[in-house]
């Protein structure tokens, strides 16, 4: 099922008018329209995580061409929710952000549907694995360096 097929089957799902829809996420009746016939597709990820936000679904479920939705994939779920989950405890809410934003913007790789599950979670594996390392190395080297009082 393409992306304006799930909005559309979302939408009446969720009882919402075209233009009931547009309106929450701030773009026209037409858009929505286009979008649904698949002529036109959201050129920010502002727009698509709005759609995942109003009818709780994944951002991935949306760009997936398959029909299954996150509900029915959670393992992908339980390593996002981890990866966050960490990211926010080793580096705080800013890193709790950037692990989303890294999320949101690898979650296009697999809009094609072209790797397998087994792929899928070694690419995971490895951008979490990138992600920690670089965020270590950085506040090893841009942290903030204690004072040796002693020595003073």
């Amino acid at each position: 099922m393409s992306f304006g097929e799930k909005i559309k089957e979302l939408r009446k799902k969720n009882n919402l008018s075209q233009a009931e829809l547009a309106e929450r996420i701030g773009v026209t009746q037409k858009t929505i329209c286009n979008y649904e016939n698949g002529t036109r597709f959201p050129k920010g990820q502002k727009i698509i995580n709005g759609f995942a936000d109003i009818f709780d679904v994944s951002i991935d479920y949306l760009l997936d061409d398959t029909d299954i939705d996150e509900n029915e994939n959670n393992i992908d779920i339980e390593y996002t929710e981890e990866f966050i989950s960490s990211a926010k405890e080793n580096f705080g809410y800013k890193g709790k952000k950037e692990a989303e934003n890294l999320l949101e913007k690898t979650a296009a790789i697999f809009s094609g549907g072209s790797l397998s599950d087994e792929d899928k979670d070694a690419f995971f594996q490895s951008i979490t694995e990138l992600y920690f390392d670089a965020k270590s190395k950085s506040r090893k080297k841009f942290g903030k360096k204690k004072i040796d009082k002693t020595n003073k």
